[in-house]
């Protein structure tokens, strides 16, 4: 009998490993010799056990957040209901649907320039609801592009928005103060409207962060020598204390944006309905302080981006109550969108995808 001596490198130790399944299970239906058989130590199973655990909070976790979303959305659907009843569903629909963008001209710009970036469009249309240039097509629009004088020609952007600041009725030498101006597509229409040095714009924006956004917009929309006709501020709105100094205050106010909650879905679960009291609060705030700052005369435009009753005619309405200044209201039929008690609305599902936008326009009478 030989026996073969065996290197000690290749000798087998027996060892603890970890691995998913039962301890010693067979394989091809033949039990493994003991020193092959898994075994784990106390640390190893207290390991399993602690990731079990955190594996089971993580679902748990999961499966609230689940059921918060579920409550949201439900109470979100019947705050909607209630307001629209039938018409919710086709409403809702609308919303869903990707938002179009329309292209706004910018006239302080080369229109050859803006002439050749439109050449490849199909079926390039002026849309005829508002006075300004602002254009519609069958295709997606390109970026704007920028002249020789680094002037962005165009400003794309929902048509329905262009509406707000048509209900300023702008004349060229109007002084016009925008309230609450980021990202600066209103201001961008506003400026269409001026003649320089005439007409002055003073466009306004708290937060930072957007004010510096605002402030670049409005600036890559003039050429050098007539930007010093427009101030881009970054004062509380609702405490402006300049009484008489504007003939035109937009208040184009921060609000529930339900369209960009439905295509976001960590946004829309931030909603309630007491972030939309919340939001009318601010509101009815910003349009007391334009009302107070427009000359006697003057007009001010309260609009936003809102579905909600709450941000919009009742905002007008409590507004009224509080008035510390004669105030009236100014009614006007437009070619899209529909009249609400106190203003108008544009909402997507019967305005060929445009909105949703609501104003009311007030005039200061004393």
């Amino acid at each position: 009998m030989y026996c073969h001596a065996i290197p000690n490198c290749c000798t087998m130790q027996p060892q603890e490993f970890e691995v998913e399944g039962e301890a010693g299970s067979d394989l091809e239906g033949t039990s493994p010799p003991v020193s092959a058989r898994v075994k784990f130590s106390k640390k190893q199973q207290q390991q399993k056990s602690v990731m079990s655990k955190t594996k089971q909070k993580k679902l748990a976790r999961e499966e609230q957040e689940r059921l918060q979303k579920s409550m949201v959305v439900k109470a979100f659907h019947a705050f909607y209901e209630a307001q629209y009843g039938e018409r919710w569903s086709s409403l809702l629909w609308a919303l869903h649907a990707k938002p179009r963008a329309a292209c706004l001209s910018n006239k302080f710009a080369d229109m050859a320039v803006f002439a050749d970036s439109m050449e490849s469009l199909t079926n390039l249309r002026r849309i005829q609801f508002v006075s300004v240039p602002l254009y519609d097509c069958d295709n997606r629009f390109p970026h704007p592009e920028r002249d020789d004088k680094n002037v962005y020609t165009c400003y794309l952007l929902d048509a329905a928005s262009v509406l707000a600041t048509e209900a300023l009725d702008l004349s060229p030498e109007d002084r016009v103060l925008d309230l609450c101006a980021a990202p600066g597509g209103k201001s961008v229409s506003i400026l269409q409207h001026l003649q320089f040095p005439m007409g002055s714009l003073t466009a306004n924006e708290l937060s930072a962060d957007r004010r510096r956004r605002l402030w670049k917009v409005v600036m890559d929309y003039l050429p050098e020598d007539l930007k010093q006709y427009v101030s881009v501020t970054g004062r509380d709105g609702a405490q402006w204390s300049q009484p008489d100094l504007f003939d035109k205050v937009l208040v184009d106010a921060p609000c529930s944006a339900e369209r960009h909650l439905l295509q976001n879905d960590e946004e829309l679960c931030k909603w309630s309905e007491r972030r939309s009291v919340q939001c009318a609060k601010r509101q009815i705030a910003l349009l007391n302080a334009a009302l107070k700052n427009v000359s006697v005369g003057g007009l001010v435009v309260y609009s936003t981006c809102s579905i909600s009753n709450l941000e919009n005619d009742k905002v007008i309405e409590k507004a009224l109550q509080k008035r510390k200044v004669g105030v009236e209201i100014v009614h006007r039929t437009w070619l899209i969108g529909e009249k609400t008690e106190y203003g108008w609305i544009v909402l997507p599902d019967t305005s060929s995808g445009w909105g949703p936008l609501y104003f009311c326009v007030l005039r200061r009478v004393s």
